[in-house]
């Protein structure tokens, strides 16, 4: 992995043939993944998207800021 390369976690499901994501995200392809089996009672679904949605207003924060975006 690059050093620049950064970790991205998005919510998915299989429904019953193939592992479908539950929010839009380009991906490439041949791009490698991870994936994360959750248990089935969801406790830990819910947990992942309160973790997700809280971290909502940090990264825009980082991310969308003046100095950065001579990147953009």
């Amino acid at each position: 992995m690059k050093p620049d390369t950064m970790l991205v976690t998005v919510p998915a499901h299989f429904d019953g043939e193939s592992i479908k994501l539950d929010v839009g995200i380009d991906l490439k392809p041949g791009v490698r993944l991870l994936v994360t089996i959750l248990d089935d009672e969801g406790s830990h679904q819910s947990l992942v998207w309160s973790a997700m949605k809280m971290s909502e207003a940090a990264f825009a924060r980082v991310w969308d800021n003046e100095e950065d975006s001579v990147y953009d």
